[in-house]
């Protein structure tokens, strides 16, 4: 796990940007602490930071050239069945000079091209110059897990993991007006999108060729070809799905330095950490607690699958000061505008968890596979209970009459009943567009000043719904939320956050095969009346504690509203959100702030404080950028 960058001169344009690559490469650095390097070519410079998990000798570190320095690779990742496709290339006669994965993937790309993506098991970004040919190729794995932006225009193409290492290069940038306008109904930038008009994302399943001609990026992998369906009982299905997942977790134990699990007491970490405790003994696990908040901790139920695993479990338990004591290097790490607020739980305990090991499994994926949120229950039951539609039509006339916010029980269950009545009879599309937004198309209108607002905006929202177009069911909301919400929220939210504090985290639940099989599974096998991800629990009821499987769901969510009032409420009147501030930097209406903070005030706070924080993400990377 890494940060790469590279600078690429075309045409034989002026060549004084490649020194700009050490730049690059400290904007980037705290992605890899153990060493930083660069090299320096004719047209070309690259740099590596490197976190050091497999093989960590001196002579692992990147940037890494190959034995005839024909080709030069800088890699983020792990390749998990390295070893076997070692093995292969050393009785076809190849040398190794290194015991890493990044020489196999080298060495595998030089002898079978684009062709050697579709075997390899892991995730990861790399790029690889080919010096003869003067053509570098950009690789990103099938899902997205690891993230790589990048700069072109006709002389000067930049690529790195981060925005800020683009931004180190000196080059000149713009805000993206769509991209704000996505931001603040989703509360994240999605697809090739990022806050610079300038700076696109390598999409997921995609590889790159840039050399004088231009750039050329094409798919090498898409999850919608290889939908079919699957033939067998039940049974058959949790046992198949029990044996891909054992494997999966067995492959991302393999390190050179300890690995650990996130435990968070919920169904999909509680799995992971059980098939890793049978590999591991006494395996080094790791909780958050909220001392003061007890709608927000769920460190008894981390604890009691610690118990019954045997493994040697570190709760955090922490108060309201601690979190915030930590909300300045929080903000720190924000590369560019993200506002789920989970963000901060992630980035507190990998920050403490880095003090224990460098690697970390999780249960991430999962939820997006098997139907694991309340909103994949909404929809199945909308598309095959009636008596949900009567229900949600009757709920339009009394839903509003009973507080709704994030901060309770009860008023979690009014948000949601508010949410299912607005749902109830909207076309497929909009349905889900309406359960992924923070904010409808209105609402973020409202917020912006004319001359911010862009009319690009529908045409990109319709390709991020083309699988829920395609496939109108259960099934099709899923493969688009392991689309647009996997890559571009939750994947963000771990590889940032763990990043920002030099950790490794190991998702078993986004391998290929995992992931490719579970989506051919019928939706009724995921999620019914009752509950969600029903078949991930059958296939792991010998497993989980019996106090855990039917618990119901909780997000990794921090108080946010009693922050406001209390603890943040300085940084947001008098900072953040501040009047004066707002009318000077010129991209908000004040008073549709105004009335958003009053609002998240009211005895009925419904999801502005959501939208509060997503605005308060955003000026503090504004206020950053403009020092």
């Amino acid at each position: 796990m890494c940060g790469i960058a590279g600078i690429m001169v075309l045409n034989n344009v002026e060549k004084t940007i490649l020194q700009r690559i050490e730049d690059c490469a400290r904007a980037i650095a705290h992605r890899g602490p153990d060493n930083l390097s660069t090299t320096q070519f004719a047209d070309i410079a690259l740099s590596h930071s490197r976190l050091s998990i497999i093989d960590t000798s001196a002579a692992a570190n990147q940037p890494l050239h190959d034995t005839a320095k024909e080709y030069t690779i800088v890699f983020n990742g792990e390749i998990f069945n390295y070893a076997e496709i070692r093995n292969e290339l050393t009785h076809k006669g190849v040398n190794f000079q290194t015991q890493g994965d990044t020489e196999v993937f080298l060495e595998l790309f030089k002898k079978e091209g684009l062709k050697a993506l579709e075997r390899i098991s892991g995730f990861f970004a790399a790029a690889i110059y080919h010096h003869s040919t003067q053509k570098l190729y950009l690789f990103r794995d099938r899902y997205g897990v690891k993230p790589l932006y990048y700069y072109y225009n006709n002389h000067t193409f930049i690529f790195s993991s981060e925005v800020r290492g683009i931004r180190a290069s000196g080059v000149s940038l713009t805000l993206c007006k769509e991209a704000l306008h996505f931001y603040l109904q989703l509360n994240y930038i999605p697809g090739e999108l990022s806050i610079y008009e300038e700076i696109k994302k390598i999409p997921a399943g995609h590889y790159a060729i840039i050399c004088n001609d231009g750039i050329k990026c094409e798919p090498y992998y898409s999850l919608l070809s290889k939908l079919h369906s699957i033939h067998a009982d039940e049974n058959s299905i949790a046992q198949v799905l029990k044996n891909l997942l054992e494997k999966s977790v067995k492959d991302r134990l393999v390190a050179d330095l300890p690995v650990g699990c996130f435990l968070s007491g919920g169904i999909d970490s509680t799995i992971v950490a059980g098939i890793a405790a049978r590999e591991i003994p006494q395996l080094p696990t790791f909780s958050l607690g909220f001392k003061e908040n007890s709608w927000f901790d769920e460190s008894k139920y981390a604890e009691l699958a610690a118990r019954h695993f045997k493994t040697e479990h570190h709760t955090f338990s922490l108060t309201n000061h601690d979190l915030l004591e930590h909300f300045d290097d929080f903000l720190l790490a924000q590369d560019e505008p993200f506002a789920d607020s989970s963000a901060l739980n992630v980035f507190i305990l990998s920050k403490k968890t880095k003090g224990f090991v460098k690697t970390v499994l999780s249960g991430d994926g999962a939820d997006e596979i098997f139907g694991g949120y309340t909103k994949h229950r909404a929809e199945w039951l909308i598309q095959n209970d009636p008596l949900t539609r009567i229900f949600g039509r009757f709920g339009k006339f009394t839903a509003t009459i009973f507080p709704a916010s994030r901060n309770s029980s009860f008023g979690n269950k009014i948000r949601q009943w508010q949410k299912l009545s607005a749902l109830t009879d909207l076309p497929a599309e909009e349905r889900y567009w309406k359960m992924a937004c923070i904010s409808s198309e209105i609402e973020a209108s409202s917020l912006l000043k004319s001359e911010f607002i862009t009319d690009k905006f529908e045409s990109t929202k319709s390709k991020f719904l083309e699988s829920v177009r395609k496939n109108n069911n259960l099934n099709g909301v899923l493969l688009n939320d392991i689309n647009l919400v996997l890559e571009n929220d939750m994947l963000v939210k771990i590889d940032r956050m763990s990043m920002a504090n030099g950790l490794e985290i190991r998702s078993p639940f986004m391998d290929y095969r995992v992931i490719e099989f579970g989506m051919n599974i019928s939706e009724n096998l995921k999620v019914n009346k009752k509950e969600g991800k029903f078949i991930l629990k059958k296939a792991f009821t010998n497993l989980i504690p019996e106090e855990l499987v039917h618990r119901k769901k909780r997000g990794f969510e921090v108080p946010l509203q009693q922050w406001m009032k209390k603890e943040l409420k300085e940084k947001i009147s008098g900072d953040l959100l501040e009047k004066r501030f707002i009318e000077e930097q010129g991209i908000f209406n004040y008073p549709a702030i105004k009335n958003l903070l009053e609002k998240a005030h009211s005895k009925n706070p419904g999801d502005s404080v959501a939208r509060i924080w997503g605005l308060m993400m955003f000026n503090n990377w504004y206020k950053k950028m403009q020092t």
